[in-house]
C-alpha cells in the first residue's frame, strides 16, 4: 500500500504495523517519551518500514527543527584526484554515522561557493564541509561562518582560518621531498608549482629557502603553472626539457602536486629523457594513480582518505555536540615520504637524451 503520491509515509507504516502514527514516528525518528514501547511493537514497526521501503523525509524533518542528517560539501574541483580521495573518507564516515551528502562543485569560483552555501542553508543541511582552497575565497568562508554554526575546511588552507580545518604540514612535506633529493646527491633541483592555490606558493617558497640554506640559491628555479592538472605542466616540461644538453640542466624536479609531476613525466618521455636515470622527479599528494605511473612516482603522502575521515568526524562531532566551529582546533596532518622508482642517485655524468 502506498499513499496517493506514490511515496511511502508514516501512515502507511502505521497501518501495516497496526499502531498509531505517533508510535511509528517515535520509533523511526528515535524520539523517546515517558511511555515505553514494547520490544515486539518496535520490531513490528521496523519490519513494516523495511517491507514497505519507507525512507524518511529529511527535509521535512529539518523543517520541524530536528536534524536533517544532510551535509553540504563544497568542492573546489571535483576532477582533482586528491579531492576524490578526501571525498571517499568523508563519505565513509557520513555513511557510518547516518548522514547523506549534498555535493557542490565550485570550479575555483568563490561566488559559486557562496551560492552553494545559500542552497545548503535553504535545504537545512546540518553542516558544511569546504574541500580545497579557493583563491580570494576568504570572503566566501566568512559568509559561510556568519550563516552556519557548523563549517569545517579540509585541504583548504596553509594555516588557521575563521572556521576549523584539516590540512597537511606543507612546509614539512616540501622539506621531506627536498631532503630526499639532496641525500641522493642532487644539487640542481628545480620546482614546478601551481600559483593559483595557497599551498603551491608556500611549497615554492619553502623550496627557495631550502636551496638558499644549502648554498644553492644561484641554482634555484621556480616555474608556475596556471592549473594543477597535467596538461600545463606537460607543456612547461616540453620547454624545460628541450635544452637538456646544457650544463645547467636540472638533475631533479620537485613538483608541488602529483598531477604536475605526471605532466612532467610525460614531457620527459616525449623528450627521450629517462626517469630516473637522467632525471629524478618527486611529487606531492600520493594520489591513487601515483603508484601506477611509469616509473611509479616518488611523492609526499597527505593521507587524503584519512584527512576526509578526520574532517567528517570533526564536523559531525560539532553538529551532534552543538559546538560552534570557532571552539574547535585545526588538525594538521603529518606528511609522509613515499619512495618509488621516479627518483635515484644523481648520475656522475648525465648522458644526452635519445
Amino acid at each position: 500500500m502506498k499513499s496517493a503520491s506514490g511515496t511511502i509515509t508514516l501512515r502507511d507504516v502505521a497501518e501495516r504495523a497496526g499502531v498509531s502514527i505517533t508510535t511509528v514516528s517515535r520509533i523511526l525518528n528515535g524520539r523517546e517519551t515517558g511511555v515505553p514501547v514494547r520490544e515486539a511493537t518496535r520490531e513490528r514497526i521496523l519490519a513494516a518500514a523495511k517491507d514497505l521501503g519507507y525512507k524518511p523525509n529529511l527535509l521535512a524533518r529539518a523543517l520541524r527543527g530536528s536534524s536533517s542528517s544532510l551535509l553540504g560539501v563544497i568542492v573546489r574541483d571535483i576532477s582533482d584526484p586528491f579531492h576524490a580521495q578526501v571525498l571517499r573518507g568523508v563519505n565513509r564516515v557520513a555513511q557510518v554515522r547516518g548522514y547523506r551528502l549534498f555535493l557542490g562543485h565550485v570550479d575555483y569560483q568563490p561566488d559559486v561557493a557562496a551560492i552553494y552555501g545559500s542552497m545548503f542553508e535553504q535545504s537545512h543541511a546540518d553542516g558544511i564541509l569546504v574541500m580545497g582552497d579557493i583563491k580570494g575565497g576568504d570572503a566566501a568562508i566568512d559568509d559561510l561562518a556568519d550563516r552556519h554554526d557548523h563549517v569545517v575546511g579540509v585541504s583548504d588552507r596553509v594555516g588557521p582560518r575563521r572556521v576549523p580545518g584539516v590540512y597537511v604540514d606543507n612546509v614539512r612535506g616540501t622539506i621531506l621531498a627536498l631532503e630526499h633529493l639532496w641525500d641522493l646527491g642532487h644539487r640542481t633541483i628545480v620546482c614546478v608549482a601551481d600559483e593559483r592555490m595557497a599551498d603551491g606558493p608556500v611549497r615554492a617558497r619553502t623550496y627557495e629557502r631550502f636551496m638558499q640554506e644549502h648554498g644553492m640559491a644561484d641554482r634555484a628555479r621556480v616555474y608556475f603553472t596556471t592549473q594543477p592538472d597535467p596538461e600545463p605542466s606537460y607543456r612547461l616540461g616540453r620547454e624545460l626539457f628541450g635544452h637538456f644538453d646544457r650544463p645547467s640542466r636540472p638533475t631533479a624536479v620537485f613538483a608541488a602536486s602529483d598531477t604536475i609531476a605526471i605532466g612532467l613525466l610525460q614531457a620527459a618521455f616525449q623528450a627521450r629523457i629517462v626517469v630516473p636515470e637522467q632525471l629524478s622527479i618527486v611529487g606531492f599528494d600520493d594520489i591513487d594513480i601515483a603508484s601506477f605511473t611509469i616509473p611509479p612516482l616518488t611523492t609526499i603522502s597527505q593521507s587524503g582518505v584519512e584527512m576526509g575521515r578526520i574532517a567528517a568526524d570533526m564536523l559531525l562531532d560539532m553538529i551532534e555536540g552543538d559546538d560552534p566551529g570557532r571552539r574547535v582546533e585545526d588538525v594538521i596532518v603529518a606528511p609522509l615520504l613515499v619512495v618509488r622508482q621516479s627518483t635515484a642517485p644523481v648520475p656522475l655524468q648525465v648522458p644526452a637524451p635519445g
